[in-house]
């Protein structure tokens, strides 16, 4: 289970997975300061290759979970989706649990977040 987050304040958050592994990211682990609590995320670019299938669901394991993204047989890819302002926004309170069938690979996740702040921004 090889990962890391680059985390960006009042931005989004890159989640980069290496390997064969079961991997979850909670939400809060999307957080770049002790003032930012992150109550949503939704997958807002997709870039992988893989010897296997990547894939990825909301909630802490494969067993409960809701399957948001399936790179079964896809090769290497690419997806600019907030290029075309759309994201992965299935059941985006929920953790992200990513697994892959293979022996190697990447899978980089462009996250956006929805998040409060304490204290609030005000007067803007």
């Amino acid at each position: 289970m090889s990962y890391e987050i680059v985390n960006n304040k009042r931005s989004k958050s890159v989640v980069r997975v290496t390997g064969n592994t079961a991997t979850t990211i909670q939400l809060s682990q999307l957080s770049a300061s002790a003032d930012e609590t992150i109550t949503g995320a939704s997958i807002a670019h997709v870039m992988s290759q893989s010897d296997g299938a990547w894939k990825v669901y909301r909630a802490d394991s494969a067993v409960e979970a809701n399957l948001v993204l399936d790179l079964t047989g896809a090769g290497n890819v690419d997806w600019p989706l907030s290029q075309y302002d759309i994201t992965i926004a299935n059941n985006s309170t929920s953790n992200l649990h990513i697994t892959n069938s293979g022996t190697g690979g990447t899978l980089i996740l462009s996250v956006s977040k929805t998040s409060t702040y304490s204290p609030a921004l005000t007067g803007m």
